[in-house]
């Protein structure tokens, strides 16, 4: 089966959530916190944006290609 960009980038995500997890369990000092607000954190949110955007196209041509078929 042809795995959808959509589900790889959520299985990605969960990699980078697990990653910083193990991370800011040793880093947990002003610069951590910085990280995490101004780099991270809009990081994920904006990659969650993106990957629920490319679901609803890729649904969109999936139906459209049933639609269309023979």
């Amino acid at each position: 089966m042809i795995s959808r960009p959509d589900q790889d980038g959520d299985q990605q995500l969960r990699l980078l959530d697990d990653a910083w997890g193990k991370a800011a369990e040793h880093w947990q000092d002003g610069a951590a916190r910085q990280f995490g607000a101004a780099r991270l954190t809009p990081l994920v949110q904006e990659s969650r944006s993106y990957l629920e955007a490319l679901r609803r196209l890729l649904d969109v041509l999936e139906t459209a290609e049933r639609d269309t078929e023979g």
